[in-house]
This record gives structure tokens, C-alpha cells and sequence, in this order.
């Protein structure tokens, strides 16, 4: 059996409460969303020292609304166990905070989670386990330590979505019943809690870029 360990829910249910996203500025045409097909980035970094960013995490604008995106991410500062990565099939409000949301997430120890959020429980999606129960697990495919880049991507099927990682298939997962998310994507960037980060002299620090992308088709 895999070694894994609990997620700490308690960053994460604090974290709800500090989510800083856009939602898509798009101008319908005609009736019809207009989306470009494909979608890349620059490198763009992220930096967190204030004590009072301890224990959130935090998002990038939204990035479209995508099939398909792969991003590449690097994090050189920070408590290792802060993960990052992308949230995904999300519900926002008018000011960006989300009611519900998938995470596909790694950190630098080597482990990657992937869990659904719903308002009130979190589920599992790579393992089932006890309800409102999600763990890190162990990944050879990551590569582990500080300034190590490592591709992350997300492929929607007709199941729900193929998960990799530096161009391994981690998991395919289902999106839990009843789950009322959109095709929305972010990067996310995870802060430790007060006895986990070294504030304000070490800052959180993950820069990321988008690298490929498909569009979502309309519905």
C-alpha cells in the first residue's frame, strides 16, 4: 500500500475564506462566448510574507474555460508541504469566491492530491475514503525539492478528467455525483499555517506558465 498522508483541512477550509480569483471578462457575441482556441503564458511569479496570508491559499484569475490546460510550475520558497497546482470545475460568486471546487494539486515533499470540495464535504477523488477524508500521496513522476519545475495538465473526458503529471497519467477521476462545477481553471498557490512558514524572511515563492491548452466547447 501507498504511503499517503491526511491533507491539512484545516489550510484548506481556512483557505475558502481568502480566495482571490476573476471570473472570465469575456463579452458575449451574438448570443455565443467567444474563446480562443488555444492558450499560453509567460512565467509569472507569485509571492506571499504577510503573516496575515498564513494558512490560505490563493488563486490566479481565472485562465478560460478549458478541455484541456497544462501548465508548468516552480517553487522555490516555502514550507514544502504547501501544495500548488490548479482548481478546477468550480462555482463562483460576483466576487470570485468559490462555493465549490476540484483541486489537482502537488507540493515539493513528492506527493499530489486530487479532491473535490462541494460546500460542505471534501471527497477524495484518487482513493475513496471516510467521508469529508482526502490524502497526499507519493508520486515517482514528481519531481521533488526547491526549484524543480514540474508540468501539471488536466484532460477533460467523457467520464470526467485524465490527470498528469510530467506527462505520467496519475489518475483519471469521476466527478462526484450531484457536483455542480463549471469548465473554469486556476493556478492555486497554498500558504502554511504560522509553525510552518518562515515569515516575513522566507517567502512563499511558485512561479508558473501555461504551456498548452484546448478551449471548452459551448454548450
Amino acid at each position: 500500500m501507498l504511503k499517503r498522508n491526511t491533507l491539512p483541512i484545516c489550510i484548506l477550509a481556512a483557505g475558502l475564506l481568502s480566495l482571490y480569483s476573476c471570473k472570465s471578462t469575456e463579452v458575449p457575441v451574438g448570443g455565443e462566448q467567444v474563446l480562443l482556441s488555444t492558450f499560453t503564458t509567460d512565467w509569472a511569479e507569485n509571492s506571499f510574507s504577510d503573516e496575515s496570508q498564513l494558512g490560505y491559499f490563493f488563486t490566479t484569475p481565472e485562465l478560460g474555460s478549458f478541455s484541456m490546460i497544462q501548465g508548468e510550475f516552480n517553487k522555490t520558497g516555502g514550507y514544502e508541504k504547501s501544495a500548488f497546482g490548479f482548481v478546477f470545475s468550480y462555482t463562483a460568486d460576483e466576487k470570485g469566491r468559490l462555493s465549490n471546487y476540484i483541486r489537482f494539486e502537488i507540493n515539493t515533499a513528492g506527493e499530489y492530491a486530487a479532491y473535490a470540495y462541494d460546500g460542505r464535504t471534501y471527497t477524495d477523488l484518487i482513493e475513496a475514503q471516510p467521508e469529508n477524508t482526502a490524502y497526499l500521496y507519493p508520486s515517482a513522476a514528481i519531481k521533488s525539492g526547491y526549484d524543480s519545475i514540474n508540468t501539471l495538465k488536466i484532460a477533460e473526458t467523457s467520464a470526467g478528467y485524465d490527470l498528469f503529471i510530467n506527462g505520467t497519467k496519475t489518475a483519471s477521476i469521476t466527478v462526484p455525483s450531484g457536483f455542480d462545477g463549471g469548465t473554469g481553471v486556476m493556478a492555486f498557490f497554498s500558504v502554511g499555517k504560522k509553525d510552518q512558514e518562515q515569515f516575513p524572511g522566507a517567502p512563499v515563492r511558485v512561479t508558473y506558465r501555461i504551456t498548452d491548452s484546448k478551449a471548452a466547447m459551448q454548450k
